[in-house]
C-alpha cells in the first residue's frame, strides 16, 4: 500500500470517526471570517454556468445569506440564526446519522466520507432556496458568453445578477412546503376495516399503560385506507422541543446515573402493516414536541430532517392527545405520470375518538387534539435537511436565541 492511499484511508478513519461520536460533531464556531473572506467562498456557488439569484438583493445578503446556510449545514449554527456548540454532558441521538447507516469495509469508508462532503453541499443549497434564493442554470452559449468576461467583469455581472429582478435559463426554486395535493395521496373517509389498538407486539403484554404524574400520551392512528398503503409499514419521529431557544432538548450522557426518565425521542412505528386502521397510544413527558421526520415501508430513523421548519405539537400532563392519521404510501401515481412515496398526515379526530372508545371505553371523551404549529427550527444533524409545513396551521412567533447546547 503507497504512503499516500494509506495517508488517504488515515484520513478516512478520523472523518467517519468524527462522525459516529455521538457528541462530536462540530465544536461552536467563532466566525472571524472577514467580509471579503466570506465573499471569495461564497463566489464558489457563483459560476459561468449558474447562480443564485433572489429580486431586489445585494451581494453582501446573498454573500451573508451563503455564510448562514454553510454553517447550518455544518451543524455549528441554527437555522433561527444563533450557534450551536458542543457540550459533552448532552448527548444529541440525531447526530450523524450517515454514520449510523454505513455498512462496512474501507469502500463503505471512502463513499461515506465523500457522501458527507456531498450532502453538506446539498444541504447548503436546500437552505439557501429554503431562504428564498432561486439557482439559476444558464443556457450554454450564455454561460459561453460569461466564461469569456474578464475578471472584473465577471464580478460586476454577478454583483448586478443576483438581485435582477428578470433572469434567464432553468430556474430551480423552493417556494412550498405543503403536501402535494394529489388524488392518488387522498385518504378515504371511515374505516377500510376493523381499528385495532397497538399496544406491545406480544398480546399478553398489551396492557394499556397508566399515565404518571407529568405525563401524558402521544396518539397516532395508522390509517391504510389507500390503495397505495395496503400492508406498508412506516414511522414517524418526534423530538422533545425547546421553544425558547429554538432547538431539540437533548439528553444528559449520564440520565441513567441521574434517574433522568424524560421523554427525548418519540419514535412511532407502525405495529401491524397489514391492518387498516391501527391506534398507537405512546405515553411521553408533557411538553412539546415537533415532528422531525418519517420513514416509510421500514422502521428505521428517518434519514431526512424537517429542521428548517417542522410542525409542533403540544401535549398537556394527563391528556390524551391526537397528532394525526399517518398513511404510508408506496409508489403511488400522481396525476403527471411520476410516482412517489411518502407519508400523508391528515387529521380525523372524531373517527379516533370513536375507535379508541370502542376498543378502549375507559378513554372514551378522554382524545384532544393536539394544537399544531409550523416552522418549528432546530439544529440540523442530518442527511437531508428541510421543512414541512402542516397546511392551514399558525406559525410560530419566535425571537432569535442566543446560543444553544446541542450536544453538538
Amino acid at each position: 500500500m503507497s504512503k499516500f492511499v494509506r495517508a488517504g484511508l488515515i484520513r478516512t478513519a478520523a472523518i467517519l470517526a468524527a462522525m459516529a461520536a455521538p457528541a462530536a460533531a462540530q465544536p461552536k464556531v467563532e466566525n472571524g471570517d472577514s467580509p471579503e473572506e466570506i465573499a471569495k467562498d461564497a463566489a464558489r456557488d457563483l459560476k459561468d454556468s449558474r447562480f443564485y439569484n433572489k429580486p431586489g438583493a445585494t451581494r453582501a445578503q446573498y454573500d451573508a445569506d451563503w455564510q448562514d446556510c454553510r454553517l447550518i449545514a455544518r451543524g455549528s449554527r441554527l437555522p433561527r440564526g444563533s450557534s450551536t456548540f458542543y457540550n459533552p454532558a448532552l448527548y444529541n441521538p440525531s447526530i450523524s446519522p450517515l454514520a449510523a447507516g454505513i455498512g462496512g469495509g474501507i469502500g463503505g469508508a471512502i463513499a461515506a466520507a465523500i457522501a458527507e462532503g456531498q450532502a453538506r453541499r446539498d444541504n447548503r443549497k436546500r437552505c439557501l432556496l429554503i431562504r428564498g434564493w432561486r439557482m439559476v442554470k444558464l443556457p450554454a452559449d450564455r454561460a459561453a458568453v460569461v466564461a469569456a468576461m474578464t475578471d472584473e467583469a465577471k464580478q460586476d455581472y454577478f454583483n448586478s445578477i443576483v438581485g435582477a429582478a428578470d433572469v434567464s435559463g432553468e430556474v430551480e426554486k423552493m417556494d412550498s412546503f405543503t403536501p402535494v395535493e394529489d388524488a392518488a395521496l387522498k385518504v378515504a373517509p371511515g374505516l377500510a376495516g376493523p381499528a385495532t389498538l397497538w399496544l406491545h407486539k406480544d398480546p399478553a403484554k398489551a396492557v394499556m399503560p397508566v399515565l404518571k404524574p407529568g405525563e401524558g400520551a402521544i396518539v397516532v392512528a395508522y390509517n391504510r385506507n389507500n390503495p397505495a398503503a395496503k400492508d406498508r409499514f412506516g414511522r414517524l419521529d418526534l423530538y422533545r422541543y425547546d421553544a425558547a431557544k429554538g432547538d431539540l432538548h437533548y439528553q444528559p450522557r449520564d440520565w441513567k446515573k441521574k434517574g433522568d426518565l424524560t421523554t427525548y425521542v418519540v419514535p412511532v412505528p407502525a405495529g401491524d402493516r397489514r391492518a387498516n386502521y391501527e391506534l398507537r397510544v405512546i405515553p411521553v413527558t408533557a411538553g412539546d414536541y415537533v415532528l422531525g421526520g418519517w420513514t416509510v415501508g421500514v422502521n428505521t430513523p428517518p434519514a431526512s430532517s424537517n429542521c428548517f421548519g417542522a410542525p409542533m405539537f403540544s401535549v398537556k400532563a394527563g391528556e390524551y392527545a391526537y397528532i394525526a392519521d399517518a398513511t404510508p404510501v408506496m409508489g403511488a401515481q400522481l396525476g403527471d405520470g411520476s410516482k412517489t412515496s411518502t407519508m400523508v398526515l391528515t387529521r380525523n379526530l372524531a373517527l379516533a375518538q370513536a375507535e379508541l372508545a370502542r376498543i378502549q371505553p375507559e378513554l372514551a371523551g378522554k382524545l384532544v387534539e393536539a394544537p399544531i404549529r409550523n416552522r418549528a427550527s432546530y439544529s440540523c444533524a442530518s442527511v437531508t435537511m428541510g421543512r414541512y409545513d402542516w397546511p392551514g396551521a399558525e406559525e410560530m412567533a419566535l425571537a432569535p436565541a442566543e446560543q444553544s447546547e446541542g450536544g453538538r
